[in-house]
């Protein structure tokens, strides 16, 4: 006890993730002992919090705990409990199919709440969110308001027409109208691609950044030890 009353559990924790640092920038001379080791002891601990991070936010306050003081009216609450003790079942064989009453209410829960985020936290929004005003009037003093919502209908609209795949057989009037919408449709293209694009250059950028942060950390590291 005496020994870890001296530790510095500060220093001890900066040793620790920077060997396990190390561990990890190994990957580049391939696959190895140390690469794996630090994978798993990740795994092990993200797992090992998100047991505790369930059991005190969910299992605790919302099962134990009103079970605990009111069991009769709360009984309910078993449903749950006896779906994820039927999933324990899926180890086995035998027994598997026991766990497929689980399965099918997790696959019906979360296709529902994906069609409803779908509908809700993405189409609802960017149609919210599409919904500009063009009438110069309404930005008076802000040209480039004017100006980026003139593009946001023009992108909008272009990537749109971009997936109108009917081609009737027209003649004269709609056959412009029909070239207008082709020429808009590749403009959407375009939209897409640089938005691809940006997407894309967003995610190499936060990955950099968390190299940079990495090796920030080995460097101080270094210098606080070498001093």
């Amino acid at each position: 006890m005496e020994l870890l009353k001296g530790l510095d559990l500060t220093a001890v924790q900066v040793w620790v993730a920077f060997v396990l640092t190390l561990m990890v920038f190994s990957y580049i001379f391939g696959d190895n002992p140390l690469f794996r080791l630090a994978e798993h002891i990740f795994v092990g601990t993200a797992a090992g919090y998100v047991t505790v991070l369930v059991y005190h936010t969910i299992f605790r306050p919302r099962l134990l705990e009103p079970l605990a003081q009111d069991p009769a009216g709360r009984v309910y609450l078993l449903v749950p409990v006896l779906l994820g003790l039927l999933l324990l079942a899926k180890g086995k064989r035998s027994t598997s199919w026991m766990g497929n009453i689980s399965m099918a209410w997790l696959f019906g829960v979360g296709a529902a709440l994906a069609l409803g985020g779908a509908l809700l936290g993405t189409l609802a929004s960017q149609l919210r969110s599409s919904w500009v005003s063009l009438n110069p009037a309404d930005y008076a003093g802000h040209p480039m308001g004017l100006i980026n919502a003139l593009l946001l209908a023009l992108g909008t609209i272009g990537v749109l027409l971009y997936f109108y795949y009917t081609e009737p057989g027209v003649k004269g009037a709609g056959r412009l109208l029909a070239g207008i919408r082709k020429g808009w449709g590749r403009l959407g293209r375009w939209f897409m691609l640089v938005t691809f694009g940006a997407l894309f250059a967003s995610a190499i950028i936060a990955r950099f950044t968390l190299l940079v942060d990495r090796l920030h950390f080995l460097l101080q590291t270094l210098g606080l030890l070498g001093g």
